[in-house]
């Protein structure tokens, strides 16, 4: 009975990293086919996905939306995590996607535990061992291939898809780390919620949703509906379910789902083909990454 809790747990987590590539999916097809822009699609985005997380919170766990906004401290975090830790990882993401395409967003951000290893050694005050050492240069060569294609003299795409996407990575990390106290006093779906909402506010101002710039057309509404309900509110809430039978951290391992499908999907999808230095690449980032997760 333990076993099959557990690979429920697991299937659940697989299920909603799937859904995250496949967002990631229906975003470049948005951008690269409809001309649709990533400004946009985060403004969308967190503007629904913060209000169906927050009726999630009222009518499934019937719980008050309004508890962290009772002490300032809570309600800085709040504001912080939701333009910091929402707006600017989906602004990030959704822009390098624009820039280049899905699978090297992916699988830059899916390089965030890097950056958190390096944030806690700092704050600790501890001085990696040789091994882990090893494995954060692993990690940065690997990206190093994939951006380059083996051609070190020249970027295979834009600088600006390169920074904005280890930008992105930075802004996972912060998103890792900096609600922690609010996640355990509220619960994630409430923080998440009016995360969603704030980032939601700070990208309609940048740019209104109502303000569109894209083909609009069946197909096109099709792969919005993807991006904000399936790959959003819906993704967000079967990874909470799967905490409920697996730990955090085996969850997090399984998110590894999201830039290796990102990478099948781009073959068959876009015709995208990987060079052999850029498949090396992909596996010194996964290896690294995946072991250096079990250090944090």
């Amino acid at each position: 009975m333990k076993t099959k809790v557990r690979l429920y747990g697991m299937l659940l987590a697989s299920l909603a990293s799937s859904l995250w590539s496949i967002s990631g999916i229906s975003g470049e097809i948005l951008f690269k086919e409809f001309h649709f822009s990533s400004d946009w699609l985060v403004s969308v985005r967190t503007a629904v996905s913060g209000i169906l997380l927050l009726m999630a919170v009222i009518f499934i766990e019937k719980k008050s939306i309004f508890k962290p906004f009772k002490r300032a401290e809570d309600i800085i975090g709040i504001l912080l995590f939701g333009i910091a830790g929402i707006y600017f990882v989906q602004f990030t993401y959704f822009r390098t996607i624009e820039l280049s395409n899905v699978s090297f967003a992916t699988i830059l951000q899916f390089t965030a535990p890097f950056f958190i290893f390096i944030y806690e050694s700092l704050k600790n005050r501890k001085v990696p061992s040789i091994s882990t050492v090893i494995l954060l240069l692993t990690t940065i060569l690997g990206v190093v291939f994939i951006a380059t294609k083996g051609n070190f003299s020249n970027l295979s795409g834009s600088t600006d898809a390169l920074l904005i996407g280890i930008a992105s990575a930075i802004m996972i990390a912060f998103y890792s780390i900096q609600p922690k106290r609010l996640l355990k006093k509220y619960g994630s779906i409430t923080v998440v919620g009016w995360g969603m909402f704030v980032g939601s506010f700070v990208a309609n101002i940048i740019h209104p949703f109502w303000k569109i710039e894209g083909d609009v057309n069946f197909e096109s509404v099709i792969q919005v509906v993807i991006v904000v309900i399936l790959g959003t509110a819906i993704a967000y809430l079967i990874y909470i379910a799967s905490l409920n039978y697996i730990s955090s951290s085996l969850a997090g391992i399984l998110t590894a789902f999201e830039p290796i499908l990102a990478a099948i999907l781009s073959v068959i999808i876009f015709k995208l083909n990987f060079s052999p230095i850029e498949l090396l690449g992909f596996l010194m980032v996964f290896s690294s990454i995946f072991l250096l997760q079990k250090r944090l």
